[in-house]
């Protein structure tokens, strides 16, 4: 038989939080290569490579993600404080993978944007990218994970996305273009230093069905939660946009934008339950929302001088 979580190499899948892998899954190890400190080089002596002739344990994401069979449930594990410097676009793009960091809070596994082309694009379908830590290094990265078009049923939640020093900055965090694509309980630790920025654009009319919902997004942005990005786009129609129960503290201000979708355009959605705490001084409240199409419903915004819900 080969091996897959019902064997020996079963093992792994007890780390696998809170998931029923497929009789078919393997499960892949990502560390250090420095086994003194936090590494995996043991675990490859005492794990050979299955008789399928498959490695199961890797120094990179990206080794381990391109091992990984397409839909086949197979998870790729992240040791606790393994963090990757990355100066160029990886390619996550194994169908159906889930790609999980280990470990809590700093500690947990992550990534480093060191370059303004540091990206982690994910050119396919059912891909799962969840409690990593990506840190931007650079004034301007362009993106830091693209769900592409052409694609769906992607997932990014429980991550953190952070900067490592002043001046270090994400134009885009997460760039939507997946259809039926979530993005869910993440904490977004940003300032903006580039100019108009987003946390969560979405790419044109590709990903209808984004669910955008529970997460915590910190800093100075032009545009917070959703941004519809009409300068990188080709078909700007989206319906069934659910954006929920968002945690908003944007410390632009001036010209700040906690929603922006574009007015011309056929835009089917809702905003509801998010809060947002607005230190904008230089405009009026109702400036800070171009959500034209996006129906709010009970959204709570405090700015210095006034409390108003928002689509009642």
């Amino acid at each position: 038989m080969l091996e897959n979580q019902l064997s020996r190499y079963g093992s792994f899948s007890r780390g696998v939080p809170g998931g029923v892998l497929a009789p078919s899954a393997k499960v892949f190890l990502v560390g250090d290569s420095d086994d003194t400190t936090y590494g995996v080089a043991n675990l490859g002596a005492e794990y050979p490579p299955d008789k399928d002739g498959v490695t199961r344990v890797y120094t990179t994401v990206q080794a381990a993600v391109n091992a990984a069979a397409a839909n086949r449930g197979d998870v790729v594990l992240v040791a606790p404080n393994h963090v990757e410097i990355l100066n160029r676009a990886d390619s996550w793009n194994t169908a159906g993978i889930q790609i999980i960091g280990m470990g809590q809070g700093e500690q947990r596994s992550g990534v480093n944007m060191d370059t303004t082309g540091s990206t982690i694009e994910v050119s396919a379908s059912g891909v799962r990218i969840s409690n990593l830590m990506f840190t931007t290094r650079n004034t301007a990265v362009t993106r830091c994970i693209d769900l592409d078009t052409g694609f769906f049923g992607n997932r990014i939640d429980n991550c953190i996305f952070t900067f490592d020093a002043t001046g270090d900055d994400f134009v885009t965090v997460i760039r939507m273009g997946s259809k039926e694509s979530i993005v869910e309980d993440n904490v977004f630790r940003l300032e903006d230093t580039v100019g108009y920025n987003f946390a969560v654009s979405l790419l044109g009319g590709d990903p209808d069905g984004a669910i955008i919902r529970r997460n915590t997004i910190m800093g100075n942005y032009d545009c917070s939660v959703i941004g519809q990005d009409t300068t990188d786009t080709l078909d700007t129609n989206l319906t069934g946009v659910v954006i929920q129960d968002n945690i908003i503290v944007n410390g632009d201000t001036a010209g700040a934008m906690h929603l922006r979708t574009s007015a011309g355009y056929t835009i089917r959605g809702i905003a509801s339950g998010n809060r947002i705490a607005d230190y904008d001084t230089s405009s009026a409240d109702t400036t800070h929302f171009a959500a034209v199409g996006i129906r709010m419903v009970n959204n709570l915004l405090r700015s210095d001088s006034t409390e108003k819900t928002l689509g009642l």
